[in-house]
């Protein structure tokens, strides 16, 4: 039974959050085990849904718990917490598919609202492209990263952004967050993709970290399940 906060030095949320842990760390929740809703926790603690949206955030963010859409929040595996981050490049060179992109954008705009709780600043840098395999447009990808990674705007990012990282010493790591969900392409989406609007397809976000666990991006996709033949995606 979780205890109500009543710390008045420390924020309700932060609170939350440590009463959370600690029975994580008792086991009193083990993998697999629902939490309770937004709205259970806002009546238990007579707080905000918002201070609970917090609290939860923060673990989805540190890998303790994890969101399946329309179910419910979960205990993590932390085995699985720091899942490691392979690019597309990489998973179609395992496929043996030739990849490219096509550069959409490359702009700074105000903090998409999904991920305003992970960036100390306003603003971000956006890139979106559209991925292609073996000229089959296969992903439409929207990339958010910390506005101090100004060197993108002078690289060439029609390739692995990973590797043009690297060589800024940045180095993506280890999923955060993972969301999926499945959406109905828009009809500007569907002229990118060649296709009909309506086909439905995964809709993914998540976060990359790197190995001293500071945010390397926050990222957006839309990815095509019709063609399994041509490509397998893996989350």
């Amino acid at each position: 039974m979780i205890q109500k906060v009543n710390d008045e030095n420390k924020p309700l949320y932060l609170q939350i959050k440590e009463t959370i842990l600690q029975q994580i760390h008792q086991k009193e929740l083990t993998p697999g085990d629902k939490l309770l809703s937004e709205a259970q926790f806002q009546k238990r603690f007579n707080v905000s849904r918002i201070t609970v949206r917090k609290a939860i955030d923060e673990l989805v963010e540190e890998g303790y718990l994890t969101r399946l859409q329309g179910k419910g929040t979960f205990v993590k595996n932390r085995q699985q917490a720091q899942q490691q981050s392979l690019s597309l490049t990489q998973l179609c060179l395992e496929q043996g598919k030739k990849l490219t992109s096509d550069v959409l954008s490359l702009q700074e705009l105000p903090v998409p609202a999904e991920f305003s709780n992970l960036f100390n600043s306003e603003t971000v840098l956006s890139v979106q492209r559209l991925r292609k395999i073996n000229g089959v447009p296969i992903m439409l990808e929207n990339n958010f990263f910390p506005m101090h990674f100004t060197f993108l705007f002078e690289e060439d990012l029609t390739g692995s952004l990973y590797q043009v990282l690297n060589r800024f010493a940045v180095e993506p790591k280890y999923k955060g967050m993972n969301q999926v969900s499945i959406s109905e392409l828009t009809e500007e989406q569907a002229k990118l993709f060649n296709v009909q609007s309506g086909l439905s397809v995964i809709h993914h976000r998540g976060t990359v970290y790197d190995s001293k666990n500071q945010l390397v991006l926050a990222s957006e996709e839309l990815v095509r399940v019709d063609l399994p033949d041509l490509f397998n995606y893996y989350l």
